[in-house]
């Protein structure tokens, strides 16, 4: 009789703490960056564990890495800034023991299109509200968010390319690459519809698609 409720309570206790396992998520922490901004301001200004995720050397290039949840990117620029979605991915890069580029997928998992929409709208209110600008010379505008505009935004979701993406910048200063992309039901991977919002930022005097968003060698085989 004892070993019999002995059983039970340590099967409650074990159900208990899987349960427990698979809906936890961790407090998020900060990684507080910007473009041109130090290492050791990014290390001194985050709650992230900064030193412990990064690789490289300070005399050429070094990256961190953000491979799980949660994490809140915070871009610090006091005129500029914004804050993204907690995520599961990002990668910083340095040049010097500056940043060059910050690429990230501010969602923790991929979403339904609607959902993925809603958190696109956020964003962009963001960023608007930041003093970014469309970049003309790629004839970048914003998203079309009114009904009719997300009818197209979904139908072109579903044609080669499997993806819609827009270049901003603060001229002089920074640029983005802020992109929807469909991971799922839309060409060959089976499965419901998922979407994943992609940013990518970098100087004002790069060409955003050009570093938006890239991998460091620790999260080449993760992506």
């Amino acid at each position: 009789m004892v070993s019999r409720k002995l059983l039970r309570a340590t099967m409650a206790l074990i159900l208990g703490y899987c349960a427990w396992q698979y809906f936890y998520e961790p407090e998020p922490t900060i990684l507080s960056a910007h473009v041109g901004k130090t290492f050791e301001h990014v290390a001194r200004d985050s709650t992230y564990p900064v030193l412990a995720r990064s690789g490289g050397s300070p005399k050429d290039m070094q990256w961190t890495d953000i491979t799980e949840p949660s994490v809140i990117i915070r871009f610090s620029d006091p005129q500029h800034g914004f804050t993204l979605p907690p995520t599961t991915f990002a990668v910083v890069t340095y040049m010097y023991g500056k940043i060059t580029t910050i690429s990230t997928s501010p969602m923790l998992k991929p979403l339904p299109f609607d959902e993925a929409v809603e958190v696109l709208a956020q964003l962009q209110k963001q960023f608007q509200a930041g003093g970014w600008q469309p970049w003309t010379n790629s004839a970048s505008r914003w998203f079309d968010l009114t009904p009719e505009g997300r009818r197209r935004l979904h139908q072109a979701m579903h044609e080669p390319g499997w993806a819609e993406g827009q270049e901003l910048v603060v001229p002089g200063k920074y640029a983005m690459i802020f992109r929807l992309k469909c991971t799922a039901g839309c060409a060959d991977v089976p499965g419901p519809e998922r979407y994943l919002i992609d940013v990518g930022l970098g100087r004002a005097d790069d060409a955003p698609h050009e570093y938006g968003p890239a991998t460091t060698p620790a999260q080449a085989d993760q992506r």
